[in-house]
């Protein structure tokens, strides 16, 4: 009896599986990121602030360049003490290509601090200022969107890097933050979003053979 309900089982699973992909339905593999690592930040090896926003009276961020380098380096301050975050952009960056802006993301007040180190290599730091300085700020590489995929209200943040796109999905599970590298998780050659009003991405499974898919209920669907 329990040989033939296990291979009941081996069958109904073979055949959901081929279902899923007859219909072109991918799961998506989510795994949590790590937080970025804020070091003590002395104010005299600041050159030259670049760029401030202030958020209230107990904090506020900064682009900045010091006294080795003419990278653009990020700062914060924080009830009065202030911390270095990591290089945001490579020296010269024009300035369309660098800043602060404040957001809403994952249903949280955050500031992203946007820059890019090369040709084709965006990248943002987010710093969740009403977290502890060191759950607060996460980087994520490529040129970033933030967007409601799942409709519930609270935007997410969708990433693309490389000249044959590679897009992940950053989203809050369960109060941890994590990604799913789109292209490894269906197997696609190329993924980018391709209309932000409709939320549409384009994937490309094959050269020349452009397809269409939504992302919902942390799976890729096709349209």
């Amino acid at each position: 009896m329990k040989l033939k309900l296990l291979i009941m089982l081996l069958i109904l699973t073979f055949l959901l599986n081929g279902c899923n992909k007859e219909e072109n339905i991918y799961p998506l593999e989510f795994f949590q990121i790590n937080n970025v690592k804020i070091e003590n930040l002395e104010l005299d090896n600041i050159n030259k602030i670049i760029e401030e926003k202030t958020i209230d009276k107990e904090r506020s961020v900064f682009i900045f360049t010091d006294n080795e380098n003419s990278e653009f380096k990020g700062g914060i301050n924080l009830n009065g003490k202030s911390y270095y975050i990591g290089q945001v952009s490579m020296e010269n960056t024009p300035e369309d290509l660098m800043g602060i802006e404040e957001i809403q993301v994952f249903g949280k007040k955050a500031v992203k601090i946007y820059g890019t180190l090369g040709a084709n290599y965006a990248q943002a730091f987010y710093w969740f200022v009403e977290e502890k300085p060191e759950e607060a700020i996460i980087q994520i590489d490529g040129n970033t969107v933030e967007i409601d995929l799942d409709s519930d209200g609270k935007n997410e943040v969708v990433a693309t890097t490389g000249t044959i796109p590679e897009t992940r999905i950053y989203m809050l599970k369960e109060g941890k933050i994590v990604v799913s590298d789109i292209n490894k998780s269906i197997g696609a050659k190329s993924v980018s979003l391709h209309d932000e009003g409709k939320k549409l991405f384009e994937v490309y499974f094959e050269p020349n053979k452009p397809e269409q898919y939504v992302f919902y209920k942390d799976s890729f669907i096709k349209k």
